[in-house]
């Protein structure tokens, strides 16, 4: 059974209401955004850290996962605060366990490029409220998509690496779906759910680390936003010509992607 998740994704994919489904009907298995680093980042080198925290004797799980962590921090780990230091030190033996007997689990979310462009868009401050987005925002746009390809050919990767212990989640049947995609990844992990499936209908607030609570917000999600592909009338065509030369249509089109 694997119940240690890190997970992955880039911002805007699901990866806060995937944790907030996680911990509501498996309340056992224990979901890391930030420990072993950022959530939105490519993963950190784990085999060569460990090869260097191992000569630690007696504090090698903390080095590790400390380490691990910082690695790839991003904005949201910090060396100096005492409660983040607290939380990997509570964790670390658990996770460094699952490390080094091959039972720590792997979760990517992914969204379609063209929705998550828009979402991005929102997130960042490209756009302010259903207004749609201008071309001032391009080169914003065209940064953006190239990190996306980065970081969905390493997590792919990684997934491929990890087989039987990572699985790559598509947004759209997340929150279409979520009964059954909890389902698979249970199946797959050998979770058992003691109770029935608990649905989460509200839109979850983002997580800034992985002692804090999940939040709700007092908004619902619209699954029809997707099923209708409504935010494409908030892309122009100068927008879709770029998200098509920017992105990795092989690798999408492995997930059922496909371009306009």
């Amino acid at each position: 059974m694997i119940t240690t998740i890190k997970q992955y994704g880039e911002i805007r994919t699901g990866t806060n209401y995937l944790r907030a489904l996680i911990m509501r009907n498996y309340p056992d298995v224990q979901m890391l955004s930030y420990i072993l680093g950022s959530k939105h980042l490519p993963p950190a080198p784990f085999d060569a850290i460990w090869d260097a925290s191992r000569q630690a004797g007696d504090t090698a799980a903390f080095d590790f996962v400390s380490s691990a962590t910082y690695a790839r921090r991003g904005g949201a780990s910090h060396p100096g605060d005492l409660t983040q230091r607290a939380e990997l030190v509570r964790r670390a033996p658990a996770i460094a366990q699952a490390y080094v007997t091959n039972s720590l689990g792997f979760l990517v979310t992914i969204k379609h490029p063209y929705a998550w462009v828009v979402s991005a868009a929102q997130f960042l401050g490209w756009v302010c409220g259903d207004e749609r987005i201008g071309d001032w925002s391009l080169e914003l746009m065209k940064e953006a998509c190239q990190n996306y390809t980065r970081k969905y050919r390493a997590w792919s990767e990684l997934v491929r690496e990890h087989g039987s212990r990572a699985r790559l989640i598509r947004y759209e049947d997340l929150m279409v779906e979520p009964e059954q995609v909890l389902g698979k990844i249970a199946e797959q992990f050998r979770w058992r759910r003691a109770t029935r499936f608990s649905a989460v209908s509200a839109v979850i607030e983002p997580t800034h680390w992985d002692h804090l609570p999940v939040m709700e917000a007092e908004e619902t999600f619209r699954p029809e936003y997707y099923r209708n592909a409504e935010y494409l009338d908030r892309l122009s065509a100068t927008h879709l010509r770029l998200i098509d030369q920017l992105m990795d249509w092989e690798l999408l089109g492995s997930l059922g992607y496909d371009k306009r």
